[in-house]
């Protein structure tokens, strides 16, 4: 029997597991509300540890250890592991010396610089629906987290300058890695990329693992359900659509985030909503919208691939 629904869900897999991954992602803040006397980098670091051994207890059990077998482009593997610490190391610099709402407006410039460079590097093409959503999504972002005084209350002194331009590469950075996953793609199934890059992170952080307070035996559960949550399946949902979709369109569908996360606030820590919040929630919606639903793009329509999950 015919099920169009069905059909349409079936070719928009791989941007669902973008906007799943995402949705796992924006938990962060609720987790890190709940883990007290513990820095930054060592609350990284068990993240890291807990998301990859629950990651290696499901490839063990599902039997697909051969899939982390290393190939050609064991680099950009490297390099994707360097990224990831980057990305979060230039964030949480940014989120310090200046504010949140700076600090995921300055990632979420990454868009356009996939969009710039993946015509180049991938050979994307641009299509004029992924440059009106890049708009929307921009003004979204922008009306959703920006700061008390717009941008006149941007300072360019001191360290707040040095929070600004941290900021700016951590969304260089971010372009960087969903380019790189998309180089991997052609050599690597997405556990891998997930695996690999992961374990890199970790033993490049493993110093912060003896960074810890006498209490960080009262927050294992919560790192542990951190970890979990967001390694074992956000990184996994979000490697999954990205390997799976054009870079440009993965790059915009990751601005969910933010939007789940300003809603999670709402329901869990009953933040209040205010007017330009939700418009700007609501562009964003609208820009993912756009680019779900124009014509199919999936690699795995075009090629045949079935991925893992």
């Amino acid at each position: 029997m015919f099920h169009p629904c069905r059909m349409f869900l079936e070719s928009k897999k791989a941007h669902l597991a973008v906007i799943i991954g995402c949705v796992f992602y924006s938990m962060n803040g609720l987790f890190i509300s709940h883990i007290h006397d513990m820095d930054i980098s060592p609350v990284i670091f068990y993240r890291l540890f807990f998301g990859i051994l629950f990651l290696f207890i499901y490839i063990i059990s599902r039997g697909k250890t051969p899939d982390l077998r290393l190939k050609k482009r064991r680099g950009s593997l490297f390099l994707q592991g360097v990224l990831v610490v980057m990305c979060m190391l230039l964030y949480f610099t940014c989120l310090k010396t200046t504010c949140v709402s700076i600090a995921i407006l300055l990632q979420y410039t990454a868009p356009v610089y996939v969009m710039l460079v993946s015509p180049f590097l991938l050979k994307e093409k641009i299509r004029k629906e992924s440059i009106a959503a890049l708009f929307i999504a921009i003004t979204g972002v922008f009306l959703m987290v920006r700061p008390e005084d717009g941008l006149s209350g941007i300072e360019l002194t001191g360290s707040y300058m040095i929070g600004i331009i941290a900021g700016l590469l951590s969304g260089v950075v971010f372009a960087a890695l969903i380019l790189n996953v998309k180089v991997l793609k052609t050599e690597y199934p997405e556990l891998a990329i997930v695996f690999w890059p992961m374990g890199i992170a970790l033993l490049l952080l493993s110093p912060s693992a003896f960074d810890v307070s006498r209490d960080v035996h009262s927050n294992l559960t919560v790192l542990a359900v951190f970890g979990i949550v967001s390694i074992g399946f956000g990184e996994i949902f979000t490697i999954l659509g990205f390997a799976n979709l054009k870079a440009q369109t993965g790059s915009l569908l990751a601005l969910i985030e933010p939007v789940s996360g300003v809603f999670l606030d709402i329901a869990v820590l009953g933040i209040a909503l205010s007017p330009e919040t939700l418009a700007g929630c609501a562009l964003i919606m609208v820009s993912a919208l756009i680019i779900s639903l124009k014509g199919p793009e999936d690699i795995s329509e075009k090629t045949g691939e079935r991925v893992f999950i």
